[in-house]
């Protein structure tokens, strides 16, 4: 008898499908591929749980004053989360969409080297939550972001007659 709260036949086969993972160097060519915008980026570990990406913030937009734009800030920790979450799926899935973000800014950072750390704090069937800080480059945090998305069932793209 399984006891309460224990697997059901469904969250083990999710699990399963999730088990593999894409590697850093498929997930840059993701952003290559889908993020054109974002050439500045590049993940630089990956796991089910984790992700680094690192980004040159000398070709990213700042506000007067020479800080990194507070929408480029947000922009990398969605990338990072949207890539955590694609590497534990082991799979592109496009249509996994943010549906929160919220972002708190904490120091400004400079153009030059942006380091970005993304870990997985719930990977659920439907919503996936992820933390997110953003460094820069003397490792001083600049942001902190709890992002979560809405992945769609790994069939959702396949045609039914």
């Amino acid at each position: 008898m399984k006891g309460a709260g224990g697997p059901t036949a469904e969250a083990a086969s999710f699990s399963s499908e999730a088990s593999g993972t894409m590697s850093p160097d498929e997930l840059n060519a993701l952003v290559q591929r889908q993020f054109p915008d974002y050439a500045a980026c590049r993940v630089t570990d990956a796991s089910g749980t984790h992700l680094l990406m690192e980004a040159d913030g000398t070709r990213l937009r700042t506000r007067p004053g020479g800080t990194i734009s507070g929408p480029e800030q947000a922009g990398l920790v969605d990338l990072a989360a949207f890539l955590l979450i694609n590497a534990r799926l082991g799979r592109s899935t496009p249509m996994a969409l943010t549906t929160s973000l919220q972002i708190s800014y904490l120091n400004r950072p400079r153009p030059g080297l942006l380091r970005t750390h993304a870990r997985m704090a719930k990977f659920g069937r439907r919503l996936c939550v992820v933390l997110a800080e953003l460094s820069d480059e003397a490792g001083d945090l600049a942001a902190s972001a709890t992002v979560t998305y809405s992945v769609p069932p790994a069939d959702a793209g396949r045609l039914t007659g």
